[in-house]
């Protein structure tokens, strides 16, 4: 029986600790392609490159990882994606491979970095 984080898209708000605003978001999505879960994230642009994205990242792998009954979750990032390719590996996502892909909003083949994060 497939846990629900295989089923729906699983998102939650990414706030700042003092005020509560919400400044982005983080959650799942099944790549029915590969048969696994892998992780989504969004900061808005005024609040990129503060370390927020790595933060929600982690919090969010360990919460997800306690939560179903997963013992991995992925992420797949275009390689000229720099930045966020390099707030994965802050969130300890391990690179797997890098090679062509076609993503559900790609036209065409993309290279992409593959990663994962284990139990």
């Amino acid at each position: 029986m497939k846990s629900e984080s295989t089923a729906d898209y699983l998102a939650y708000t990414v706030e700042l600790k003092d005020t509560h605003e919400v400044i982005g978001s983080v959650g799942c999505s099944y790549y029915k392609d590969m048969e696994k879960v892998g992780i989504v994230y969004f900061v808005g642009r005024e609040y990129r490159n503060h370390g927020y994205a790595a933060e929600a990242a982690k919090a969010y792998v360990r919460y997800f990882l306690q939560q179903y009954e997963q013992d991995e979750i992925i992420a797949t990032i275009r390689e000229d994606n720099v930045p966020s390719w390099r707030t994965i590996e802050k969130a300890g996502f391990r690179l797997t491979e890098k090679k062509l892909y076609q993503d559900i909003d790609d036209e065409t083949e993309q290279m992409y970095r593959f990663y994962s994060y284990r139990k």
